[in-house]
């Protein structure tokens, strides 16, 4: 492995190079507390003369040889702090101008830009994903101090028509230096000399230049500094790791286009589909990460096919996480789109690893879709009984769920199947604590034990399950009806006397009796609605809360949870 390495510090660092962050690199993150912890110990050794230089660890480059006179590097690992860097040294340079040190001004400016053997002048670092960075820096220097003095920092970035999504972290972090040396500034004691005890600090500190030959060789030291993960987030680790065994060389640029590809399309549930990816792929290994799992997995493999795999899970995990029926570019059935757009709103992730494998199996035609939509429906039914009625924690099915994605991923059967349904079955509670579980469902208008919001949706639900069972379909725009009015008392809150209705009809009823409404909601397009009605009428327009809710929840026991009927039916 050919490399070099020694001891630097940012004052050759920042001198005649080029370096370059290529667009599919990681995004600038650092954040509020990276960029202050920066500050205070680049400060303290500012304002202590005796205090030794501050060392930010190890930068890897690869090197791109000259271009005309200017040294190139590609930045591997330590482009944060770069970048960070960077931007603190150009804000002590805006404040340079505020100040009137205008030779200073300029004698700070070649640790940002570099002239070329033509005296042509270069930004020092270059991140591609960035063009603001570059703006930001040129309207600094080019602009006059009295315009300068004439705005606030923000409103100085502000008038620059960056683009607010992508420029936004550094804008805020340029702001957050600006401020910070501001307050120095204002400290008793101090004067604008401070600036260049500042300035000096920053470049004195101290690094590690760690510079690679080739692809290989940086991929392979990037791999040894940030195999524990404490850096980097696992899919930055599990990136760097295809690129760097990515057969032949010359598809290499390929793959980071595949991968960029990734990125932007699961943007913030990147993270969560690698750890999804790994459990569904390999199963749960303990005391590994996700991106070491799948390293364990490939070991020794060309890591083609694995990127291959990614991007074609990458889209069944954007089909679960932003299910769309309508619009230019639907991608999922009316089932997958109720159920998907139900685990989404409830922040159910727990079952993704196995929808990952059951797509797969469709994609294979291993699982036809009719079969597929009914094991939905399954895990749909059961989350509600074992969750919202339950009310049992989705990580005691951890173990369930990374043994059987794995095995239906590895080779589906129906058998595999039948067992993972069972598995999940058994986890229910027994008949009778069920059915006294259901009865402590409702929600009512008044102040009491059936009140508030997450009641409201606990019965909204129980109702939507119980309409679907018995007609196929339900429309989730209703309210709900209580039969009779629950502020007579606390049952009247109680799931057994409560219906959908549309809002249309709900109206009619008010201060309605009994006998009245029930014929409003014959008119219902809820089959549930109607069928109580029917009922009710049959019955002299008698009604029962306590029985109608023991009916709901053996009905939901029995048969919206009978799992073994629903499988013999596929």
């Amino acid at each position: 492995m050919g490399f070099q390495a020694s001891d630097a510090d940012i004052h050759t660092l920042f001198n005649r190079t080029r370096y370059n962050i290529p667009r599919n690199r990681r995004k600038y993150v650092w954040d509020q507390r990276n960029w202050k912890e920066l500050f205070e110990d680049i400060s303290i050794v500012a304002e202590n003369p005796k205090q030794p230089p501050h060392f930010i660890g190890s930068i890897v480059l690869k090197d791109e040889g000259r271009e005309q006179g200017i040294s190139r590097y590609t930045i591997i690992d330590g482009q944060q702090r770069i970048m960070t860097l960077t931007i603190f040294l150009v804000s002590i340079m805006y404040m340079l101008k505020l100040e009137h040190m205008e030779d200073d001004f300029n004698g700070t400016q070649q640790y940002v830009m570099a002239k070329n053997d033509k005296n042509n002048e270069i930004m020092i670092v270059n991140a591609e994903q960035y063009a603001s960075f570059e703006n930001i820096l040129n309207n600094i220097i080019t602009s006059d101090e009295a315009i300068l003095r004439q705005k606030n920092v923000r409103t100085f970035f502000d008038a620059l028509n960056l683009n607010r999504n992508r420029d936004k972290h550094i804008v805020d972090a340029f702001v957050s230096y600006v401020g910070y040396i501001k307050e120095k500034l204002n400290a008793p004691n101090n004067t604008k000399l401070y600036l260049l005890k500042l300035r000096d600090a920053l470049i004195s500190t101290k690094y590690v230049s760690i510079i690679a030959s080739s692809d290989e060789d940086s991929y392979t030291i990037f791999e040894i500094l940030n195999a524990r993960g404490i850096d980097l987030e696992d899919h930055e680790l599990l990136k760097n790791y295809i690129m760097r065994f990515v057969q032949p060389e010359e598809d290499r640029d390929k793959a980071k286009d595949y991968w960029n590809g990734i990125e932007t399309k699961l943007g913030k549930h990147l993270s969560k589909f690698i750890k999804h990816y790994a459990v569904h792929k390999y199963g749960y290994i303990a005391n590994l990460s996700p991106y070491k799992t799948i390293q364990q997995g490939t070991k020794g493999k060309n890591t083609s096919e694995l990127l291959k795999d990614i991007m074609q899970k990458s889209d069944y995990y954007y089909k679960i996480v932003n299910p769309m029926i309508t619009g230019e570019d639907p991608n999922c059935s009316k089932t997958e789109y109720k159920i998907f757009e139900f685990f989404k709103k409830r922040r159910q992730e727990q079952l993704r690893p196995i929808l990952l494998s059951l797509l797969h199996c469709v994609h294979n035609g291993l699982l036809s879709t009719t079969k597929y939509e009914k094991i939905l429906l399954i895990l749909y039914n059961f989350f509600i009984c074992y969750n919202l009625i339950g009310k049992q924690n989705s990580n005691r099915l951890t173990d369930i769920i990374n043994k059987y994605a794995r095995k239906l991923e590895e080779g589906y059967s129906d058998t595999v199947l039948a067992e993972f349904i069972q598995s999940l079955k058994n986890k229910l509670p027994p008949r009778e604590n069920f059915i006294n579980l259901f009865k402590d469902i409702g929600w009512s208008h008044h102040s009491g034990y059936y009140d508030g919001d997450d009641n409201k949706n606990r019965v909204k639900i129980v109702l939507e399950t119980f309409e679907y069972f018995l007609s196929g379909y339900c429309d989730n725009d209703f309210t709900i009806e209580h039969v009779l009015p629950d502020s007579e008392n606390r049952i009247n809150g109680q799931i057994g006397n409560l219906i959908p209705l549309e809002n249309r009809l709900n109206d009619r009823c008010a201060d309605k009796q009994l006998s009245e409404k029930v014929l409003t909601y014959k008119e219902s397009n809820f089959k549930s609605s109607r069928k109580l009605a029917e009922r009710i009428i049959s019955q002299d327009n008698y009604f029962d809360i306590e029985n109608r809710t023991n009916h709901l929840a053996k009905t939901f026991y029995d048969d919206i949870l009978n799992f073994q009927r629903l499988l013999e039916e596929i």
